[in-house]
C-alpha cells in the first residue's frame, strides 16, 4: 500500500479539529455548502497533504531509493516475472485508493463532486508518477526502474473514481485489500505484511444488486469478492497465482441509514473502511479447490 495513503487518510481526520472551532461531531453533509469553499480547511487539507507527501518520500528514499543512477526502464521481462503481477494490482488499488478517498476529503472543505473526483485523480496520480520516477533513478533491486506497465496501472487506478463520477453503475465495482500472513514471511525476514505479496491478497468487491438494478432493504449490505495472490514467489518468474471467490461487507450500505446519510465524518470512516477486505468466508478456486472461514 502506498505510504502517502497511510499517511494522509488515517492521520488527517485524527488531527483535523485544529482546523474547525464547530464540533465536529455535529457537522453533517447538508451543512458542507456545495458552492463556498471553507478556505481555512482548503488550506489546511492542502498543509498536511504536502506534509503527508514529503515524509512518504523520505522513508520511501530510505527503504527503496538510496542506490541511484542513471534513468532507466523496468526491462519487459520483469513486468511479469517480479511478483507475477501482484505489484500491478497493488499499483491500480494505491492509485484508485487515494483518487476515491482525497476526493471524499476535499468535500470536507465544500468543493463541488466533479472538481472533487478531478482533483483526487490528479493527485492520485501525480503521487504515483513521482513514485515511479524515483523508482527510474534508482537500482539495485529486480523491481527497480520506471515500469511502463506500472504507470498504466497508475492511471487505470486514479481515472476510475471519474468514470464513476459519469457513470455510476461502475461503483457497483469497488477495490480492497487485505492481508493474511503467509508461510514465508517468517522465512524472508519481512518487517510488515504490507510489503510481502504472498500475504497481500487483492479484490474486486462486487455489489450484484446495484449491477442488476435490484432494490433491497438488508442483503446488499453483502457483495461478492473476487480476489487474487501469489505464493512462493522467486522474484524471477517462479511461483503460482492463486484465485477467490469470497463474501464481503457493502460499506456503502450504511448510507441508508440518517446517522450515516447526515454526518460527513462517519462518511469519510465508511469511506476507509470500504478499502479494506475484512475476513469472511471465501473458496479458493485455483490452484486448488480449499474453503475458508474468516481468514482471508
Amino acid at each position: 500500500m502506498n505510504i502517502f495513503f497511510i499517511l494522509l487518510f488515517y492521520y488527517f481526520p485524527i488531527n483535523a479539529s485544529i482546523l474547525d472551532s464547530n464540533n465536529l461531531v455535529t457537522i453533517n453533509q447538508n451543512n458542507i455548502n456545495k458552492n463556498l469553499i471553507n478556505k481555512k480547511r482548503l488550506i489546511g487539507l492542502s498543509v498536511f497533504s504536502a506534509g503527508a507527501f514529503g515524509i512518504s518520500q523520505i522513508l520511501q528514499y530510505e527503504q527503496f531509493w538510496e542506490n541511484r543512477s542513471r534513468f532507466h526502464l523496468m526491462p519487459w521481462e520483469n513486468e511479469y516475472k517480479d511478483a507475477l503481477l501482484a505489484d500491478k494490482y497493488g499499483h491500480l488499488f494505491a492509485a484508485y485508493a487515494v483518487s476515491k478517498s482525497y476526493a471524499k476529503l476535499l468535500e470536507w472543505t465544500g468543493m463541488d463532486e466533479e472538481r472533487r473526483v478531478w482533483i483526487g485523480a490528479g493527485v492520485s496520480l501525480l503521487n504515483q508518477t513521482i513514485v515511479e520516477i524515483n523508482d527510474g533513478f534508482s537500482e539495485g533491486k529486480v523491481y527497480l526502474g520506471f515500469s511502463i506497465g506500472d504507470m498504466i496501472l497508475n492511471v487505470s487506478g486514479a481515472g476510475i473514481p471519474v468514470l464513476q463520477y459519469y457513470y455510476p453503475i461502475i461503483e457497483s465495482i469497488n477495490f480492497k485489500i487485505s492481508f493474511s500472513k503467509s508461510d514465508n514471511f517468517n522465512q524472508i525476514g519481512y518487517d510488515y505484511m504490507i510489503n510481502d505479496y504472498e500475504s497481500t491478497y487483492h479484490w474486486r468487491s462486487i455489489n450484484i444488486f446495484k449491477l442488476f438494478g435490484k432494490e433491497t432493504k438488508y442483503w446488499d449490505v453483502l457483495a461478492l469478492a473476487i480476489g487474487h495472490s501469489v505464493k512462493d514467489l522467486d522474484r524471477n518468474g517462479g511461483g503460482y497465482h492463486e484465485f477467490y471467490l469470497g463474501l464481503d461487507i457493502n460499506w456503502k450500505h450504511f448510507y441508508k441509514y440518517d446517522i450515516v446519510n447526515n454526518n460527513y465524518y462517519l462518511q469519510f470512516l465508511i469511506e476507509l473502511l470500504d478499502k479494506y477486505k475484512f475476513p469472511l468466508p471465501s473458496i479458493r478456486v485455483y490452484p486448488s479447490l480449499r474453503v475458508y472461514g474468516f481468514e482471508r
